[in-house]
């Protein structure tokens, strides 16, 4: 039985090595094709943090929490995509969902 859960825990740790080798990958393609704004570097950062972690979104929103509000507190930028968006937390949710940089 503690051989299925060593298993178990071994593919868990192999999917987060594959999910955040595959995330970093989107991250410098972006970064590559200057797709990617400064602005946004950090807040993509801690979401490859929590894909290594393997966080869900809840847990990586809630340890975030202050970033996210800040945003959610900001207009939209409508020179950009997603210029209808509500706020700016939703517009960059778009933004990074457009470049598959979210992960939820």
């Amino acid at each position: 039985m503690s051989q299925d859960t060593s298993e178990i825990h071994v593919l868990t740790s192999q999917q987060r090595i594959g999910n955040t080798t595959a995330y970093s990958a989107r991250i410098q393609e972006a970064m590559r094709y200057d797709k990617l704004s400064s602005s946004d570097y950090h807040l993509v950062m801690t979401i490859l943090k929590a894909v290594r972690q393997g966080n869900t979104h809840e847990q990586w929103q809630e340890e975030h929490q202050r970033s996210v509000n800040a945003l959610i507190q900001r207009p939209v930028d409508e020179k950009t995509s997603h210029g209808d968006a509500v706020n700016r937390y939703e517009q960059t949710v778009g933004h990074l969902k457009d470049l598959t940089l979210w992960p939820w």
